[in-house]
């Protein structure tokens, strides 16, 4: 053999079991961590569909190349070629010793190549493999070809991805086989004397062109479903011209490409140069011709001067299938009378709502977090999330955050067993009311502090945190190093794990595999591993929930409960799809979404338990199907973790996003956008951004249970006034069910930025803001949240300060309004009094605080005024009087 071919030899051997080791050790590891969890099944079916779409595109590829190779030797002399490469290749490398049966092997090894790179295609696409196979029904036929809806969802892509497949394999064959024949000396194109070739060539060579060309018609053939995803038109989907002109046309050029396949097959091969071009331009011709320019007349010159009578029809469709895909086909629509004023017998009547009125914004509060309730610098809070909890006789609403273990070590701390060993979780969590605050401008913590310690009923018997959202790298437990657990004053309180997560490193192999997996020779060098250690990776709650299954679609933002003394995770999940029928888009990500799944993970254990929430999808019911061991039935989830599932924001974004359009049921409103709405905008600090869905626990209008729900108001498009107000249930048995309240069109209804913009007016509160700006400190104006309290509104927006000397943002101000009054207080009772009462007044606490404040402006203004007089700048001291006067009231 060849010393240059024995060395490609040695080395694509030695790549090849270098990737197959480290594939080995990979699958490995990744296997006892599923079988710690109890899915091996899950772990071996998503091995059994990659490896098995990957054989599933390598082998029919390599076949098909290899066959081809195999002809391709039998017609042209190898020698011959090898003579014509070395004789073309540049100088260094004429030297190489070139023979038949090299280029033999390296024919065969560029076919391997080709199919190494379908294989892996095919690979990444197993989930369109599992639909297809376990393909069920949706129930509903779409309107044009009849066939249900679970033909696209589940069996289309399948058919999509064979061929393209075969066109891009019998393509490429094609442009390879015109090149070596070329080469070869055996194919010759001349413009004058035509194609020549052997009989056996051009047999060759006809064939794969026309498995290309039947190929090409097959693509043709399943572009008609394409159509009900088309966007020509008024609609998305198929429209008046797709219908009636485009689709004609598909059958057209699927026609005229089968009846060049079989032309070529009759006369094999057509030999003149001319009549190949002619015939190769001729068909670029038609497809110009019936495919762009036949509909863009008909679209142009028939379908829009008469758009909304032929269009009506699809729009209809396009109306129906949405809302059915977004779950919009069930919404509970409801007046609100939006009155204009608030009564104080409302307020009483609407008293438990008032309690849980929000006053922190996560943002804020997470910094006083960070400040009061870290504790130590390896310690962090992630996100701060809204649940309710039961206290005493009342439920309350509440923001909480688990402290979770930082990434970042202090100091000469971060050392491999400080890091893997010793610092191994997070501790407790930090919880507080959502609608008070202390006098100081704080939050009213009811747990807090190391351990864990609470003021009402609420417990943590477990608060170690092995498994958070922030987590990351591995850790090793149980092992002879005591891990930390909690600080107490200048000494700390250790423990050792008493769990079952993680992966029991209880023999030597174990031990070595991971120490390959993670890089880290550590982890076989260390004495301090024991028969009882347990090796705990992928630890963040997505990353646990994405290997688990890589096919759901899950919400950005987990939350935190704490039930009978333990600490979980929840986490959101979806199945999606892009291929429903005449189904809009959302951020061209997908037009088809169910929450079906949610996802509980035990913080200390690390159990991932996925609980169907939606048994009726039938995206779900082909996964439950394919994988029976994953899923887990609702009833079998504990009641205490049920009261605190929540309406995903995610999925209630998108679907006000699509209800903000599909709510006009009408075709000509709804082609007229004619009541288009839109999520409104707020201010918060000195930006203008887009209002994000908020929670509430209120009661809902003429209902008498107190409810969590998820809710935004909505806004004519491009208008700042109020139209409607959309909101999610979170609480069983009616748990997801949507309610949009219309407000009536005869009148004005202020909208958010309509709110702040009537905050910014206000002589008083502009000032009061103004002045603390300039005192060193910084105001942040929070979130404004719209309340409904029975058929009014309540607009309430926290104020809070930061100074300069202190990084914890303070509470120190409730603006309340209800459109007509207006009023900005410490608290939100005095607010309420304030604007609302019967006898509208400031608190004396009010008037010492702003006369105080008011005394030190003045104060620092009269020396600003001094200094002028001195200087002998006279504007500047005419401008430090007029605002002298006006702060002690001259003016």
């Amino acid at each position: 053999m060849p010393r240059f071919t024995f060395w490609v030899n040695v080395i694509l051997v030695g790549a090849a079991a270098v990737i197959g080791l480290s594939k080995l050790v990979d699958w490995t590891a990744e296997y006892l961590w599923f079988q710690a969890l109890g899915y091996e099944s899950i772990f071996w079916r998503l091995r059994e569909l990659k490896v098995g779409f990957f054989l599933a595109g390598f082998l029919p590829v390599f076949a098909y190349f290899w066959i081809n190779v195999w002809i391709f030797g039998r017609h042209v002399d190898l020698s011959e070629v090898a003579s014509v490469l070395k004789s073309q290749l540049p100088r260094p490398y004429g030297a190489v010793d070139f023979s038949g049966g090299f280029v033999s092997r390296v024919l065969r090894l560029a076919a391997a190549a080709i199919a190494l790179v379908f294989g892996f295609i095919f690979y990444s696409q197993w989930d369109t493999l599992l639909r297809f196979i376990w393909a069920g029904s949706y129930g509903q036929a779409d309107p044009v070809y009849g066939h249900d809806i679970g033909f696209y969802l589940f069996e289309l892509p399948f058919w999509e991805l064979l061929q393209d497949s075969l066109l891009a394999t019998s393509f490429i064959a094609s442009i390879l086989l015109f090149l070596g024949y070329q080469q070869a000396g055996s194919f010759h194109l001349i413009w004058r004397q035509g194609i020549e070739a052997r009989s056996p060539i051009r047999w060759h060579f006809s064939a794969n062109l026309v498995l290309f060309l039947v190929a090409l018609a097959w693509g043709f053939y399943l572009d008609r479903y394409a159509l009900l995803q088309s966007t020509r038109g008024a609609v998305y989907g198929a429209g008046y011209t797709d219908v009636t002109v485009v689709l004609p046309a598909i059958w057209t050029m699927m026609g005229v490409v089968l009846g060049l396949a079989v032309i070529l097959l009759i006369s094999r091969f057509v030999t003149k140069t001319s009549v190949v071009l002619l015939t190769v331009a001729g068909y670029l011709a038609v497809h110009f011709l019936v495919l762009v320019m036949v509909p863009l007349g008909a679209q142009s010159f028939l379908v829009e001067p008469n758009e909304l009578k032929l269009e009506t029809p699809f729009l209809r469709y396009n109306i129906a299938l949405t809302r059915k895909a977004y779950q919009l086909d069930h919404v509970d629509e409801r007046s609100y009378g939006a009155l204009s004023d608030i009564s104080p017998a409302a307020l009483d009547r609407n008293r438990e709502t008032i309690d849980n009125v929000r006053l922190w914004d996560w943002r804020p509060l997470s910094v006083t977090f960070q400040q009061l309730q870290q504790i130590r610098t390896y310690y962090e809070f992630g996100d701060v999330d809204v649940d309710r909890y039961q206290l005493g006789e009342n439920t309350r609403q509440v923001m909480l955050a688990i402290r979770e273990l930082s990434d970042v070590l202090p100091g000469k701390a971060e050392t491999w067993v400080n890091r893997r060993l010793q610092y191994t979780h997070g501790y407790g969590l930090a919880m507080s009311l959502t609608a008070v605050k202390t006098e100081q401008g704080g939050p009213v913590l009811i747990v807090k502090d190391l351990p864990p310690t609470s003021d009402g009923e609420l417990s943590v018997s477990q608060p170690g945190v092995y498994y958070g959202e922030g987590m990351s790298d591995y850790r090793i437990v149980s092992t002879s190093v005591p891990e930390l657990d909690y600080p107490t004053g200048d000494e700390n309180v250790y423990t050792s794990y008493r769990g079952s997560g993680g992966i029991s490193l209880d023999s030597f192999w174990k031990r070595l595999l991971f120490a390959w997996h993670q890089t880290d020779a550590n982890i076989v060098i260390t004495s301090y591993v024991t028969a009882n250690s347990r090796f705990q990776l992928w630890r963040g709650v997505e990353d646990r929930v994405r290997r688990i299954a890589p096919f759901l679609r899950l919400d950005k933002d987990p939350y935190p409960v704490l039930s009978e003394g333990r600490l979980y995770w929840v986490q959101d999940a979806y199945t999606v799809s892009s291929m429903f029928p005449y189904s809009e888009p959302y951020k061209r990500a997908f037009n088809y979404i169910r929450n079906s799944v949610k996802v509980v993970i035990d913080a200390y254990e690390g159990d991932a338990i996925f609980y169907v929430i939606d048994p009726g999808d039938p995206v779900l019911k082909v996964y439950r199907q394919s994988m029976p061991a994953l899923f887990t039935l609702l009833g079998d989830m504990p009641e205490d973790l049920r009261r605190h599932l929540r309406y995903p924001q995610d999925l209630f974004e998108a679907q006000v996003a699509m209800y903000s359009s599909y709510h006009m049921t009408v075709p000509q409103v709804f082609y007229n956008s004619e009541d288009l709405w839109a999520v409104p905008r707020e201010k918060y600090g000195s930006e203008v951004i887009t209002m994000k869905p908020y929670y509430l626990l209120m009661k809902l209008p003429e209902e008498t249970d107190l409810q969590f729900l998820l809710m935004t108001p909505l806004t004519p498009a491009n208008r700042g006034n109020m139209i409607a107000w959309m909101a999610a249930r979170s609480d069983f048995p009616d748990y997801g069910a949507l309610i949009v309240y219309k407000l009536p069109k005869e009148r004005l209804v202020l909208g958010p930025i309509q709110v702040e913009a009537m905050i910014d007016q206000d002589t008083l509160i502009s000032q009061q803001l103004s002045l603390w700006d300039q005192r060193g400190s910084r105001v942040i104006r929070g979130n404004l949240l719209v309340i409904p309290i029975d058929q009014s509104f309540l607009y309430v927006e926290p104020v809070y300060l930061i100074a300069e000397d202190s990084a914890i943002p303070q509470l120190k101000r409730i603006i309340v309004s209800d459109e007509q009054r207006l009023a900005m207080e410490p608290t939100l009772e005095e607010a309420l009094e304030v604007a609302f009462g019967s006898e509208p007044k400031k608190p004396i606490q009010t008037i010492v605080e702003a006369g105080t404040d008011r005394l030190l402006e003045a104060r620092d203004v009269l020396a600003e005024a001094e200094e002028a007089l001195r200087n002998g700048d006279w504007n500047t001291f005419g401008r430090a009087m007029q605002r002298l006067k006006q702060l002690l009231g001259e003016q």
